[in-house]
């Protein structure tokens, strides 16, 4: 027998089917292409939306009742202007105090004598119209005291001089009145030569 011949066994044909079986099962192992990987889904969000309330209505505005029109106080009466009343009376201290009343004006709030006022004296040289109680005096006896500068609330006055002007006394004259009476220094004597007493009467309806 040859050596290099083929030996060729018979294979029985259940045993060639279990065989094909076996290498068709092997191909489909090798031939089984790989499963495709899902991508997981993106989670939603949780979160509920917020509902939002409408916004309100902006009332319309409410029209206003008609407003009343406001009365003004009806303006004050004119002022009654004040009364003058001429004068030319003097009176003399024995200190040598001379005052010479020119007019009363008599207002609503203040009487004012227009005057003029003098002194000489020998011994001394200043002397005060006002260092004690100085006011006009009315018939009832009702008294106005005077309204004393600010710069000379005593009203001095030095020997030799002149003050021309104006004395204020606080309050008003009834208008029936007739007659006032001016008093500087009261108590004091007319020869006090610090502050000399004067009594001046002045007539106010030609009495």
């Amino acid at each position: 027998m040859n050596r290099n011949s083929n030996l060729r066994m018979p294979i029985p044909r259940g045993g060639a089917l279990a065989l094909a079986a076996a290498f068709l099962l092997a191909a489909c192992k090798d031939g089984a292409p790989d499963a495709p990987v899902t991508a997981a889904p993106s989670p939603v969000s949780s979160t509920a939306a917020v509902p939002v309330a409408p916004a309100s209505a902006v009332p319309e505005s409410t029209a206003q009742a008609p407003t009343r029109p406001q009365t003004l106080p009806a303006p004050p009466g004119p002022t009654a202007a004040p009364k003058t009343v001429p004068l030319a009376i003097q009176g003399v201290a024995e200190a040598g105090v001379t005052v010479r009343i020119k007019a009363v004006e008599i207002g609503a709030d203040a009487t004012v004598l227009d005057v003029s006022i003098s002194f000489a004296n020998r011994i001394t040289d200043t002397t005060m119209l006002a260092l004690a109680d100085t006011y006009l005096q009315d018939e009832s006896g009702a008294r106005l005291h005077i309204k004393r500068p600010d710069n000379n609330r005593d009203i001095t006055i030095r020997e030799g001089e002149t003050l021309d002007g104006k004395l204020v006394f606080m309050g008003a004259v009834a208008p029936t009145a007739r007659k006032l009476k001016l008093v500087f220094n009261d108590g004091n004597e007319s020869d006090n030569i610090v502050a000399p007493g004067l009594v001046v009467d002045l007539p106010l309806q030609g009495g």
